[in-house]
């Protein structure tokens, strides 16, 4: 309400408390001069607005109010003058000197898991192929089996290359 009046005549209006019964209109003394006034020095300009409802500004609380405005405030320029010993504290030298030393760290780090994940994938390869191959040594076996005319032994077989398949 406050920033729609001030928008509207280019002035802040006094403070001011609406009561419950004056819900429904407004009287806010703005000061401006007339443009027709009778001794032609200015006056006081009244508006009525009417169909708004507002609530009572909100203010500090009072002591309380007071109490944590006071402990806010105390407790900013506490914070800037730890900021300030901070930033006395800090050399942008040793501050890049340090943060190589920790890039270099992490690389170590990086190199160490790159070779654990290749040798992991080596292993994983090495199992594949001795999976393959007795898969085809199992395979061999039931042919072999088949032409001995022995059926129960070639199943045999292939159930086992099925497992390594």
């Amino acid at each position: 309400m406050a920033t729609k009046l001030h928008i509207f005549t280019g002035l802040t209006p006094a403070p001011f408390q609406s009561s419950p019964s004056s819900s429904s209109s407004i009287l806010c003394v703005v000061k401006k001069p007339l443009s027709t006034s009778f001794f032609g020095a200015g006056g006081v300009e009244v508006l009525k607005l009417s169909a708004m409802r507002i609530a009572k500004p909100v203010r500090g609380g009072g002591a309380l109010g007071a109490r944590m405005n006071l402990f806010d405030r105390f407790a900013r320029v506490v914070k800037s003058y730890a900021n300030a010993v901070i930033s006395s504290f800090e050399d942008p030298e040793k501050i890049l000197e340090q943060a190589v030393l920790e890039m270099n760290d992490d690389l170590t780090k990086m190199r160490q898991a790159t070779a654990q994940v290749l040798a992991s994938q080596k292993r994983l390869e090495n199992k594949y192929k001795a999976a393959e191959q007795a898969s085809e040594e199992w395979y061999r076996k039931a042919q072999l089996a088949l032409q001995k005319g022995e059926e129960d032994l070639a199943r045999e077989a292939l159930k086992r290359r099925k497992s390594y398949a």
